[in-house]
């Protein structure tokens, strides 16, 4: 996430402390926005939390068949803290297994194929998480989805809508946060029909050759500015 210094600087008027309450009681974040995959996977990196001191319990969601690619993303893939889930349509199955070269996942990820099994299996792994921890602390948990797009366009708006609701539910209760990209412009039509859903909009962009990301808190009530990124 951006570090208070960042958000010092780039606004004055509340960022930095509504940004703190949310990390303290979980929140859902939608990250925007059209850009290269290595900047994706660095604000992912990021949101997981990845630089931290603290311990970080992770559940990571492939949407892509990408799921060889989820490692990448995460130093730490031992099992009392790393969950990896696929999922993967029919129309995709063919694709998905085909050998495809690149980091291993030490345990196999979790594989489904309809949206309420992907549901089932956040939450699965949400409890199981908090049953080896004996209870999470804030900020511990952290969700991510690689992309909504697969799911959009198998389900719809409407049964999107009641999945993504029901997870930032049950991440919240976990006061944990939960990430999904959406890699489409912060204008397309689908983003303010799903952004009431979230507490954060991350806006990606790449200008002269630098990242930037723009933090949205509560509809626009709070928002850091544009804010370069140094590329890990």
């Amino acid at each position: 996430m951006l570090s208070g210094r960042d958000c010092t600087e780039a606004n004055g008027d509340g960022f930095s402390d509504e940004l703190s309450r949310l990390k303290r009681q979980g929140a859902g974040v939608l990250v925007v926005g059209s850009v290269r995959a290595d900047q994706r996977r660095d604000a992912c990196r990021r949101l997981l939390g990845q630089n931290s001191e603290q311990v970080r319990r992770r559940i990571l969601v492939s949407t892509t068949g990408e799921s060889h690619q989820l490692p990448l993303l995460v130093d730490d893939t031992h099992p009392e803290t790393f969950s990896a889930i696929s999922y993967d349509t029919k129309a995709r199955s063919a694709a998905a297994s085909s050998p495809t070269a690149g980091p291993s996942i030490p345990a196999s990820p979790t594989e489904v194929d309809t949206l309420a099994d992907l549901g089932v299996a956040i939450s699965s792994a949400i409890e199981s998480f908090e049953s080896d921890a004996n209870g999470l602390e804030p900020a511990e948990l952290r969700v991510g989805i690689d992309s909504l797009l697969p799911l959009l366009e198998e389900y719809g708006r409407q049964q999107l809508f009641k999945f993504l609701h029901l997870t930032n539910g049950r991440t919240r209760d976990a006061d944990g946060m939960a990430h999904y990209h959406l890699p489409v412009e912060r204008d397309a039509r689908i983003v303010p029909i799903l952004s009431p859903l979230f507490d954060v909009v991350v806006e990606l962009q790449e200008r002269n050759g630098d990242y930037q990301e723009r933090w949205v808190i509560d509809d626009g009530a709070h928002s850091s500015g544009w804010v370069t990124v140094d590329q890990k």
